[in-house]
């Protein structure tokens, strides 16, 4: 299987928080399917790193399962909408 990779520029401050705060709750909630990959797998799950830029930090998540991918994008840009409608 080939990886899934997200880029998302998160900027400093309330952002990068929510970033952190749903990232959180999405790899808990995949607790379950986490597991499972791990014990059949030889790759992890998932894999975040950042790399700075100018003015926002990009956090790169790679997926090894598609159906993860989609909905922690899909999940991300629900919360985004949500901080931009309330900024």
């Amino acid at each position: 299987m080939s990886d899934v990779v997200i880029k998302l520029p998160v900027r400093d401050g309330a952002e990068a928080q929510l970033f952190g705060d749903y990232l959180s709750r999405f790899l808990a909630s995949q607790g379950q399917e986490a597991e499972l990959w791990a014990a059949n797998s030889d790759a992890p799950y998932v894999m975040i790193h950042s790399d700075p830029l100018a003015d926002v930090e990009m956090k790169v998540i790679t997926f090894q399962e598609r159906r993860a991918a989609a909905d922690f994008s899909r999940g991300w840009a629900e919360v985004c909408t949500g901080l931009h409608h309330t900024a």
